[in-house]
Parts: C-alpha cells; sequence; structure tokens
C-alpha cells in the first residue's frame, strides 16, 4: 500500500500540528501522501495533491467517531481502506492514536492487519407516483422524524414489500450493526456485532409498552411511510446529513452495494471496548 489520504476533523487539530506529524511520518517512509479537499484547503496544498484526483489505497482518518462517519459517507463507495486516528475519546470506530501510528504502518506494510468490512446503508425517497430519488448513505443509522416539533407521528413499516409494524411514536431508526452502540442503543435497541449481516429498526419514544425493536435479514429493503400528510418530516443520516421529506413521500433504507473497509492493527476486539463504553455511561 503506497498511496495514503488523510481526512482531518479541523475542530479538533486546530492548528493542524498532528495532521503535520502524519504527514512528516508518511514523507519519511516514501508514501504517497493526498488531502480531503477540506484538509487540503487548511493546509494550502494545491488541488493535484487532494484526495479526489487520485486513486488511493488508505484513508488516515483524524478526528473521533463522527469523523469517522463523514468520511465512511464519503470513501467508502470508492473501496479505500479506513484507519481511524483517535483524537478524542474512546471511540467504536477508530483503530489507534496518532502517536502509535507508525507501529500502525508497519504492521500494514507487513500484512499484519484485520480487514473488517462493514454495513453500510444507502436511503431514497419515493414519490406517491413510484419514482425514486438517491438520498444519501449512512454507516450508523438513517432516521425519519418530524424535522422541527418534538410532537407523536404515526408511521407504517413495511419489510421487503409486506407490512411489518406501525408506530405511534417520535420517529423511527434504521440502523446498520455499526449503528447498533450509537443512537438506536439510547432508544432501546440490541447490540449487534458489527460485522452481523442484519438491519436494525427501533421506535423513538414509541407510544405503547409493546412496539419494540425488531431485526431483519441484511438483504431486506425497508420502507417507511408517514401514516398522514404531515409537514416537516426529515430524513437524517448519521445525524450529520438532513434531507426534507415532501408529504406522502416514503422512505426506502436498504444496505448498499459496497461495505465500508475499516483496517485494525491493535488487536481490541469489539466486546472488548463495548464493555469500555458501557462503562463510561453508569
Amino acid at each position: 500500500m503506497q498511496k495514503f489520504g488523510i481526512y482531518t476533523n479541523l475542530e479538533k487539530d486546530v492548528d493542524l500540528s498532528i495532521t503535520k506529524k502524519v504527514i512528516e511520518i508518511l514523507q519519511k517512509r516514501g508514501l504517497d501522501c493526498y488531502f480531503d479537499s477540506e484538509t487540503a484547503q487548511a493546509l494550502g496544498a494545491v488541488e493535484a495533491q487532494w484526495c479526489d484526483c487520485h486513486p488511493i489505497d488508505v484513508l488516515l482518518v483524524l478526528g473521533g467517531d463522527g469523523t469517522m462517519l463523514a468520511a465512511s459517507r464519503k470513501y467508502a463507495a470508492t473501496g479505500v481502506y479506513l484507519l481511524g486516528l483517535n483524537l478524542g475519546r474512546l471511540g467504536f470506530l477508530l483503530d489507534t492514536k496518532p502517536e502509535n501510528l507508525e507501529m500502525a504502518l508497519d504492521q500494514i506494510q507487513e500484512g499484519n492487519y484485520e480487514l473488517q468490512q462493514r454495513l453500510m446503508l444507502e436511503a431514497f425517497l419515493q414519490e406517491p407516483t413510484g419514482k425514486k430519488h438517491f438520498a444519501g448513505y449512512a454507516l450508523n443509522e438513517a432516521v425519519i422524524s418530524q424535522k422541527n416539533k418534538l410532537r407523536i407521528i404515526h408511521l407504517e413499516v413495511d419489510v421487503d414489500g409486506q407490512s411489518a409494524c406501525t408506530y405511534w411514536c417520535d420517529g423511527v431508526i434504521i440502523s446498520s450493526p455499526s449503528g447498533s452502540t450509537a443512537y438506536s442503543l439510547s432508544a432501546g435497541g440490541p447490540v449487534v456485532a458489527p460485522t452481523v449481516d442484519v438491519l436494525l429498526v427501533t421506535p423513538l419514544c414509541p407510544h405503547s409498552l409493546r412496539s419494540r425493536s425488531f431485526v431483519v435479514d441484511g438483504t431486506s429493503q425497508i420502507d417507511v411511510r408517514v401514516h398522514r400528510e404531515v409537514a416537516n418530516i426529515a430524513l437524517a443520516l448519521d445525524g450529520q446529513d438532513y434531507l426534507e421529506v415532501p408529504a406522502g413521500w416514503k422512505v426506502l433504507i436498504r444496505k448498499a452495494d459496497f461495505t465500508a473497509k475499516f483496517l485494525r492493527t491493535t488487536g481490541e476486539n469489539f466486546y472488548t471496548i463495548l464493555q469500555e463504553k458501557l462503562a463510561e455511561w453508569r
């Protein structure tokens, strides 16, 4: 692996000192170094050094879990390997810390790493006529709820064209296995190992003691429709990209035809990280 890209959360590395150190390490090893467009502009790099202009092997993501979510939505479809360098607290999606980068690079060059492929979601908005419009990708979850008001809505959820459930609730979360430890978990959903091929459906504050999360096969398509024509319905992807859902339209969620490819070099397993993360919440 020769070509490396860098995607930096500029709010966590304000002076770019960590990013510059990473660049120095890569260049010292004779590795090609390119940058996400925002990182490039902050560094004053020319457009020829942007990741968009070159096929890259590994994208180094500097930040927290939210940074990895954004990087995955933008780059996972290219097939690039993702390696997270944690600039914040313990994260589920990040492999190591910047000070351990040289050790991680040694392992990558030696082939001594684990490749973890994680399911990505893709979302569509469907008109009443049946015409579909691509809405975007998500690594963790897609959430359908009211945009500006916290009031109950009536949602119908179909799985593969069959009626699965009806919720009176604040909204519904369609989650990937990666997202099972995020918003879905906070809403009472189950924890699922990140490489399992399933989708999770979790209602937000359902107005019924019998309304629960459920899990469907990863090959399924989930359709969500607001029962009445309610205004201000929104689709949120990973809590970062927001789209308005016109009255009467459906939201369609399924897994994408590509995965997010995570490099793991530390040997830490999912359950160890889960225990540490849950301990923070006590």
